[in-house]
């Protein structure tokens, strides 16, 4: 019939992993407080949970309002449990988490999304800037050069939203990177930040600039400014500028973010290196293209 049943003990059950499809109240039909407190003849009940079995794996599926109550102490845990072992392929497994997921997101604020997402992917970020899950316009500059607010639907490239889970996986080397620099909110602006996940995915050689920008410490010679603070300058213009178009103010800093981790590539002894003029910013598609091939992605119309 598709299912087996097994004996767990507490231990061993609460080991077994604990996918999305685990946390959405749909599942969560049990009466819990009827199974818990009303022992003795519904004991046998309160006792029973449902696990998938996918491949090698075992994944819970009931169960979660129990655990919290049995991990409280209130009631005590049992010391064993029933398991009904559900036998799931794996493309059913994944079709339903997906499912899940996207139901589980859609009620979500955009930065509760990213923080439910960071989890999924088991990553765990210690910087305010990051930790918040503020990077959705980060992600579309750095995958599509503007925020997803200038993107026009009707062409093929920027029809569909872009997948959050498979961007920020794409991106999870590169944030963990800019992470463990503590980046400061004021510096690592939207546009700065997408640049920074850009330009980083590209060539991993620019961390001492973006230590460097995050610390301010840009140099000026003879009245004129290295790439760092230029940029630093740019990003106070931006912070100033008219407050009724930050998306265009975004892709401007972003494009210019760009331009300074190129001139800082060439080095100090490049004539382009030590300028006076503030940065004007670089057209981002051919990095882009650039990333998206280095990372396999080129035909995902989603990212």
């Amino acid at each position: 019939m598709g299912f087996s049943l097994i004996r767990l003990s507490f231990e061993e059950w609460l080991t077994v992993k604990e996918p999305l499809l685990f946390s959405l109240a749909d599942f969560q039909t049990e009466n819990t407080a009827l199974t818990l407190k009303h022992a003795g003849s519904l004991s046998a009940f309160s006792m029973l949970v449902v696990v998938l079995k996918v491949g090698d794996s075992l994944y819970k599926l009931t169960g979660k309002q129990r655990k919290e109550a049995w991990l409280s102490g209130n009631p005590p845990p049992p010391e064993y449990l029933i398991a009904q072992v559900i036998d799931l392929s794996e493309q059913d497994f994944l079709a339903l988490n997906t499912e899940a997921q996207n139901s589980c997101l859609t009620d979500l604020p955009p930065n509760e999304t990213v923080k439910r997402i960071y989890a999924e992917l088991g990553l765990a970020f210690t910087s305010e800037r990051l930790k918040g899950g503020f990077i959705l316009d980060a992600l579309n500059l750095a995958l599509r050069g503007k925020p997803r607010s200038l993107q026009d639907k009707r062409f093929m490239w920027e029809k569909e939203d872009i997948n959050t889970p498979k961007a920020i996986k794409l991106f999870s080397e590169e944030l963990r990177l800019i992470d463990s620099l503590n980046p400061k909110s004021e510096i690592f602006v939207s546009g700065v930040l997408g640049a920074a996940l850009l330009m980083l995915g590209i060539n991993k050689d620019v961390k001492d600039f973006l230590s460097r920008l995050n610390d301010g410490k840009g140099e000026t010679r003879d009245g004129l400014e290295d790439p760092v603070d230029g940029l630093l300058r740019a990003i106070d213009v931006n912070r100033i500028s008219d407050p009724a178009i930050p998306a265009h103010t975004t892709v401007d800093i972003c494009r210019k973010t760009i331009q300074a981790v190129m001139l800082w590539k060439e080095g100090a002894d490049s004539p382009k290196y030590w300028r006076k003029k503030l940065l004007s910013g670089v057209e981002p598609r051919p990095f882009i293209r650039e990333l998206k091939s280095l990372k396999q992605v080129d035909d995902c119309k989603d990212l």
